[in-house]
């Protein structure tokens, strides 16, 4: 994946993601981070300042190709090799001894991560807020619309479409969450040096690097991480939580768009139309979305076999990071943003809802029958007595209640108003409401927190 270019590129890149992620900001964060480092030496006094000052102006006028970079990497196995060959070029004789001074590839490139993810992460976040607004808005306001649960793809119990939205933000608050610590805590710079000493710095290597980390605005670890590949996992971790909580949402949204179920459909022209099928409109964005998920699946796994980077450098382990990082951090972004599309264009049939609900002949509430026949007559005695009504309900195409009232300890248990009663959905759906105003408070506490993360996307 190259950015936004390319055929199938662009629907798992948004617009504000591919940049961040294109070769050419991770060669500029490269190129920032042997500045950053240059400008900390001179500070401990390790390089001349003289020295530091001409590599800063390699920031802004450093004109490297990233594709042509790629290519002269092949040798080394790694792009610092020849960035800091191409940098030193550029540079006064006096300066070029300077340049890389103490450090080695893998610092580079992992602080250049970072760096990367740090400018990444808000852009995730800016649609995790919409996201998160869009479910508390359906969740308070369909919070008393009737629907059916569904278990094992059958119907259970009655719900509600509020709690149904209410446990999709749920979980997208608490899959969100470890992302969030990342942010805040975990972006760490990695300096350690050839072997993970910083002995070519002698008695100055963690002074320099915790100027270091201070200059790029990272975190200083308590040891170097370039044979601990931990923080590399837990990111690529808490961007695929993200996509899952958004990917089981968007299995639902498939699932209701069926046109025997009917209860979701994405309008507003976020629907997406078929070449041969001139009716259909799928619902394109939950589709994009569990692509991204299925994608997810492949790539973490990669970053988790990495952790057994062998002794103090890993033979693979790290090269072959990038790429999958880099790719879920993008369907994190893309499948954020489809969401936030799709649920803004989400359309509620709560006539069908109702209709669906009413499918079962009232056996949809055979558990509050069994649980009122159960005082009178005992667990299994009930049991047996309301499952073989249920399935003569389903046998005959008769409601429920039909079949109860051909049964005597049914008819002695319950006097006609309490039998009718018993099968109004509403009044059995128990703490619902409660989860919904805790779903809903959960996400007031967090939109703050998430929208400053946002709000730091220049």
């Amino acid at each position: 994946m190259q950015g936004s270019e390319g055929l199938f590129e662009p629907i798992f890149a948004t617009d504000e993601i591919a940049p961040i992620l294109s070769p050419q900001n991770w060669v500029q964060k490269m190129v920032d981070v042997e500045c950053a480092l240059a400008a900390a030496e001179a500070e401990c006094g390790v390089i001349p300042a003289a020295a530091a000052e001409a590599i800063a102006r390699l920031r802004a006028d450093h004109g490297i190709d990233p594709t042509e970079l790629g290519r002269e990497s092949r040798s080394g196995g790694t792009p610092v090799i020849s960035l800091v060959r191409i940098l030193t070029d550029k540079l006064p004789e006096s300066a070029r001894p300077w340049i890389h001074y103490g450090s080695t590839s893998q610092d580079i490139l992992d602080s250049a991560t970072m760096l990367v993810a740090r400018e990444a992460i808000p852009v995730v976040y800016s649609d995790l807020v919409q996201v998160v607004s869009l479910l508390a808005s359906l969740a308070d306001r369909y919070r008393y619309t009737p629907m059916v649960a569904r278990t094992l793809q059958q119907h259970a119990l009655p719900t509600t479409f509020g709690l149904k939205a209410a446990s999709w933000l749920g979980g997208v608050v608490s899959a969100s969450a470890p992302l969030e610590r990342m942010f805040n805590d975990e972006l760490a710079v990695q300096f350690g040096g050839a072997g993970g000493t910083l002995a070519a710095l002698g008695g100055d290597g963690l002074l320099v690097g915790e100027k270091l980390a201070s200059n790029l605005g990272l975190k200083f670890p308590l040891m170097p991480w370039h044979a601990q590949r931990v923080r590399v996992a837990e990111l690529g971790s808490a961007f695929s939580l993200i996509v899952g909580a958004l990917a089981k949402l968007a299995g639902d949204i498939v699932l209701g768009n069926q046109a025997e179920v009917g209860e979701f459909s994405e309008s507003g022209g976020s629907g997406g139309g078929s070449s041969a099928l001139p009716q259909k409109a799928n619902p394109v964005g939950a589709i994009i979305v569990n692509s991204c998920f299925r994608r997810a699946m492949g790539l973490l796994p990669v970053l988790y076999g990495c952790l057994l980077a062998e002794n103090e450098r890993g033979a693979g382990e790290w090269q072959a990071e990038w790429q999958p990082l880099r790719d879920l951090i993008s369907i994190t972004a893309t499948a954020a943003n489809r969401s936030a599309i799709s649920l803004a264009n989400l359309e509620i049939d709560e006539s069908k809802m109702l209709r669906n609900l009413e499918l079962s002949r009232g056996n949809v509430m055979s558990e509050r029958i069994l649980l009122g026949l159960t005082r009178s007559l005992g667990r299994t005695v009930a049991h047996n007595l309301v499952r073989e009504a249920t399935m003569r309900s389903s046998a005959n195409q008769t409601p429920l209640l039909t079949e109860l009232r051909k049964e005597a300890a049914f008819r002695q248990s319950f006097t006609e108003d309490e039998a009718l009663a018993l099968f109004d959905p509403i009044s059995y759906l128990g703490s619902a409401q409660s989860f919904i105003d805790g779903a809903l408070a959960q996400a007031q506490s967090v939109l703050p927190r998430w929208q400053a993360i946002a709000d730091r996307h220049n």
